[in-house]
C-alpha cells in the first residue's frame, strides 16, 4: 500500500500532549517560537485507512464484551 507520510496534519486540539501542551513544568515556548513535537511514539500522520475503517466496522456491533482473541490476529503479529 502507498502512504503519505509527507503531508503535514494539524493534530491542535485533538488531545495531544505532544502539540496541546508542553510535558515539563515551568517550560515555556518563547515569542516567535512553536512547539516541535519530536516524539518517536507520537508520530504526526494519519492512520491508514484500512485499520479506521476496521474500527468503525467493529464499533457498528452493540456488544463491548470479553472475547478469545481469534486466529487472524496471532497471525497479524507474527506477519
Amino acid at each position: 500500500m502507498k502512504y503519505d507520510f509527507t503531508t503535514i496534519m494539524d493534530r491542535t486540539g485533538k488531545d495531544s500532549i505532544a502539540v496541546d501542551q508542553i510535558p515539563f513544568e515551568g517550560v515555556a515556548v518563547k515569542e516567535g517560537f512553536s512547539k516541535l513535537p519530536m516524539w518517536v511514539a507520537d508520530m504526526n500522520f494519519p492512520t491508514a485507512p484500512t485499520i479506521t475503517e476496521a474500527i468503525i466496522e467493529r464499533m457498528q456491533h452493540p456488544a463491548f464484551g470479553y472475547f478469545n482473541l481469534r486466529e487472524e490476529y496471532y497471525q497479524s503479529i507474527i506477519d
